[in-house]
């Protein structure tokens, strides 16, 4: 198979990025096509080489965090940091099954995180997902900088809901939510946590924020072999969601519709009379899903 011109290998692409050593990176990808590139071109693939790509890029001084959510846990479910497995993609599971990577604990936002500060997010203990105390608030203490292959800021940017929380967005509400949880050590306890859920009626779209954050400069894309990677430094994101928060009456994030209120409803009354499942109960009682 004859490889093309400006072929960068998988285990090489890290190397090619504005990374440096020290640095906490939290890595967002989509490799299906990375891993069908690879096996056409080079004869295999090997996901948790691709993950040590960027280990070795960061250095041992350097923090790598993987989403590792199970953000649609429905009440009274069960969550167990040993066996419950990440819902976000192979990153998240080839890292759940390696010991050199520690999970965070709470159960709906989750990171698996291997360097110098896993220590430290494997200790938070925040009730909500997206609070001052939450290993998203310390991406921006730390300058980090996220990276999404093959996916986008329009895609997967949940660092956005912790600006939403930390300036209190009006189309969102406390809502608290009971978990049986299973730590570390087998311990089973009835936990509560906190959720800044969406109102009824509002959707988001981060489009308008993607295309804000190129044109200011914030957003760097490149593309490698086909794929399109961007690289974000979340302290300047933050600054740029707050603005768009507090200027643009979050315009660049999320709006409201009638349609949307009214499909709302109908599914709050669904799921409240049993005729209506969330992704995890379907995966939970066998569904066409798996």
């Amino acid at each position: 198979m004859m490889i093309p011109e400006g072929y960068i290998p998988y285990q090489k692409i890290a190397e090619q990025l504005d990374v440096q050593k020290g640095d906490t990176l939290v890595l967002a990808a989509d490799i299906t096509r990375l891993a069908i590139q690879a096996s056409k071109y080079e004869g295999s693939f090997d996901i948790n080489l691709f993950i040590e790509s960027f280990m070795e890029k960061i250095g041992k001084q350097g923090t790598l965090l993987l989403q590792a959510f199970n953000h649609d846990l429905p009440p009274g479910s069960c969550f167990d940091i040993r066996n419950t497995k990440p819902r976000t993609g192979a990153l998240a599971l080839a890292a759940f099954e390696r010991k050199d990577f520690v999970r965070t604990h709470h159960p709906l936002h989750s990171f698996m995180v291997w360097g110098k500060y896993a220590g430290f997010f494997e200790d938070l203990s925040n009730s909500s997902s997206f609070a001052y105390d939450s290993p998203f608030a310390f991406f921006k203490d730390k300058e980090a900088k996220m990276i999404f292959v093959s996916s986008s800021v329009s895609k997967a940017l949940t660092y956005t809901h912790y600006v939403e929380e930390a300036e209190k967005v009006k189309y969102r509400k406390y809502k608290s939510l009971l978990i049986d949880y299973v730590d570390k050590d087998g311990n089973k306890s009835r936990r509560e946590y906190s959720i800044y859920a969406k109102k009824r009626g509002w959707t988001l779209d981060f489009a308008p924020l993607e295309e804000k954050m190129k044109k200011d400069g914030v957003l760097e894309e490149t593309e490698i072999n086909g794929m399109r990677i961007q690289l974000l430094p979340l302290d300047e994101a933050f600054y740029l969601i707050r603005e768009d928060i507090r200027n643009n009456k979050a315009r660049s994030i999320a709006f409201f519709s009638l349609k949307s209120y009214i499909k709302d409803m109908l599914k709050d009354y669904l799921y409240k009379i049993r005729k209506y499942r969330t992704t995890a109960d379907k995966i939970k009682y066998g569904s066409s899903l798996l």
